[in-house]
């Protein structure tokens, strides 16, 4: 790899004095301006984070901001390399092997890195340079605690979520979806924890409890931004109450300026923990994370003012004081699709072995070659948003992995070849995302929980897709499902088969010797220590209610049950109860009013699936019969 280092020397009245430097060891000084005015810049902004909200109108403005990308990546390059004949002829020689060549962006001064240097273009070649090789930063002159990872045969990697507004808020799993998908096809072995709840307070408690150097990635997939003290204040102590500062942090001291945070989960829907770069790089410091991976808007967003605390706005920047080795940050507001068709490559990338610098150009090309971003109102507008992503490295980044012992291979095949695979439906399996959100804190509130609709809803085949799911975001090791449609599950029944899977041959035995009360009262307890995840689906034909299939209980076998699912409130272990009908029998020592009603699919979900039925079956009149009024 040929690297290129543009070091920023110092700030003077018009701009910076930096150098050129070559890999031969040739460094040449060179004097750098912004390409933009206050203007061009402010029309920048707007480009990315507000016309979207709008994009019928100010299109002129739009596409005038969007040709001035270039523009202003020829400007810079001709300030970079065409200020001296010396420097030039030594660049035009490593222009033949672009591939090849890292540009390395290093800084001091929070203005410096505010330069848009993923826009650098030569005029005589077709692209940026950052499409056709690596543009990293580095930050200079930061107290770093180093890494130190342990050595594992799994990359494994930390899913942070956090959508506080659910119906009003990003898709829950827009990227976490394909992201796990992607696992079943990597060449490296993966395991991958999903965060829940997303608060600050559970992430700390996590990080504590896997220990330092276990995570080779952290992903933050929510909301972040800039804030003046004057925006958080208002936010605090409005009506809303919709920041809320909560466990683990203290109330914010006034600053000037504008600071970076983070948004996690907060108590109740649409409140929200605003986390300052600061503490959230004092909780990362010594965890040995490697990589840090911010799907959050603005995270390496660069203001500079006079005041030190205003120049230090950048999370991504900030965050590699934690001793990170790299961290993929976003210039501006990213919109969901660009994000989603991001993240693809560069995991898909990171997962193969490859290099996450590499795997970020990956994913910048797939924004340059696909401009296409849904805005409001359902519209399509381009946009040259591969721009935004940035990524903050330091050297060569090592994950330290290691072969499986032979052990270790076969208890980890063995794991994934236990775990539950879902038969997709005819068309797939389309949606439901909010509706696996609000379960999932549903459940974490209270750990019993009734999914109830009518039939024909989908609940049997949602409960049956979350059992992959949950098994493979490792919430819980072992998911036991028990469904009425096939079969009236007695409580004996039900706890031998949860004894044959969660008790080894040796404690089998004993357990299976005891009398029926003695093993309840047993597996009561382990349920209630240990995260399992219990579902009873169908329940509408215990009582043999009209229209069920008849598989009843007696009375008594139902007292059983509820004696059995009462025990375990308050517990681990997370029981689902699907159901058509109220279930009273089970509802006031159990559920309670932990009750979700299971409704059809959304309206953006129902057009997915008619889109996909009429790709399957009327693929030439497709056109045609979306133009139909009655359709």
């Amino acid at each position: 790899m040929l690297v290129l280092t543009i070091r920023e020397e110092g700030i003077n009245d018009g701009g910076f004095t930096a150098s050129l430097n070559f890999d031969s060891g040739n460094s040449y000084p060179i004097t750098v301006t912004d390409p933009f005015t206050n203007q061009e810049e402010k029309d920048l902004e707007w480009y990315f984070e507000e016309w979207l909200v709008f994009p019928t109108l100010g299109t002129d403005k739009a596409q005038k901001a969007a040709n001035s990308v270039q523009n202003y990546g020829e400007n810079l390059f001709k300030q970079v390399f065409q200020s001296n004949l010396n420097a030039y002829g030594e660049y035009r020689d490593l222009r033949k092997q672009l591939s090849q060549l890292q540009i390395i962006i290093e800084s001091q001064s929070p203005e410096f890195q505010a330069l848009h240097w993923e826009a650098l273009k030569d005029p005589d070649l077709p692209r940026p340079f950052s499409i056709d090789c690596i543009i990293s930063r580095q930050r200079r002159g930061a107290t770093v605690v180093p890494v130190q990872m342990a050595t594992y045969p799994t990359i494994n990697l930390l899913v942070v979520i956090a959508r506080p507004n659910e119906e009003s808020d990003v898709n829950y799993r827009t990227i976490s979806r394909p992201l796990v998908e992607l696992v079943n096809s990597s060449e490296i072995p993966v395991k991958i924890d999903i965060l829940r709840p997303g608060t600050y307070e559970s992430l700390t408690r996590h990080l504590d409890e896997k220990g330092e150097g276990y995570y080779h990635v952290i992903h933050f997939d929510v909301h972040g931004g800039l804030m003046e003290y004057e925006q958080y204040q208002r936010q605090v102590h409005g009506d809303s109450w919709r920041y809320q500062r909560g466990w683990g942090l203290e109330d914010l001291a006034e600053y000037e300026g504008v600071k970076a945070f983070l948004f996690l989960e907060g108590e109740e829907k649409g409140q929200a923990t605003p986390v300052e770069a600061t503490e959230l790089a004092n909780l990362l410091t010594g965890k040995n994370i490697p990589i840090c991976i911010l799907n959050a808007c603005q995270s390496a967003k660069q203001i500079s003012q006079e005041s030190e605390d205003y120049r230090e706005t950048s999370l991504g920047s900030r965050l590699m004081t934690a001793g990170m080795q790299a961290v993929v940050a976003m210039g501006y507001s990213v919109t969901v699709s660009a994000a989603k068709l991001m993240m693809k490559p560069i995991y898909q990338q990171l997962l193969n072995g490859k290099d996450l610098t590499e795997a970020m150009r990956k994913g910048r090309l797939e924004l340059f070659n696909n401009k296409q971003r849904r805005a409001y109102y359902n519209t399509i507008i381009d946009l040259e948003d591969w721009l935004l992503p940035v990524i903050y490295c330091r050297g060569k980044i090592n994950l330290n992995l290691r072969p499986f012992t032979p052990e270790e291979e076969e208890k980890y095949w063995e794991h994934i070849g236990n775990q539950y695979v879902f038969p997709l439906p005819e068309y797939g399996f389309v949606g439901r995302d909010l509706e696996i959100l609000k379960m999932e804190k549903a459940l974490l509130k209270h750990n019993i929980l009734l999914l109830k609709g009518m039939g024909g809803t989908g609940k049997t085949t949602l409960l049956n897709y979350l059992r992959e799911w949950w098994q493979k975001t490792n919430w819980a090791t072992h998911i036991f499902y028990f469904g009425y449609d096939r079969k009236a599950w007695t409580l004996e029944q039900i706890v031998h088969e949860i004894g044959q899977v969660i008790y080894n041959r040796f404690e089998q035995a004993s357990f299976q010797a005891m009398n029926l009360k003695a093993r309840v009262r047993k597996l009561e307890q382990k349920l209630r220590s240990e995260a399992y995840i219990l579902i009873l689906d169908n329940l509408e034909s215990v009582t043999g209610q009209p229209l069920a299939i008849q598989n009843t209980l007696p009375e008594n076998e139902r007292e059983e049950i509820a004696e059995f699912l009462k025990n375990l409130v308050g517990g681990k272990t997370k029981v689902i109860l699907g159901s058509r009908s109220e279930e009273t029998w089970l509802q006031r020592r159990t559920f309670k009013e932990n009750i979700y009603h299971l409704q059809g699919l959304d309206q953006e979900s129902r057009t997915e699936l008619a889109e996909r039925i009429l790709e399957r079956q009327a693929k030439s009149r497709k056109n045609a019969i979306k133009k139909d009024d009655y359709f």
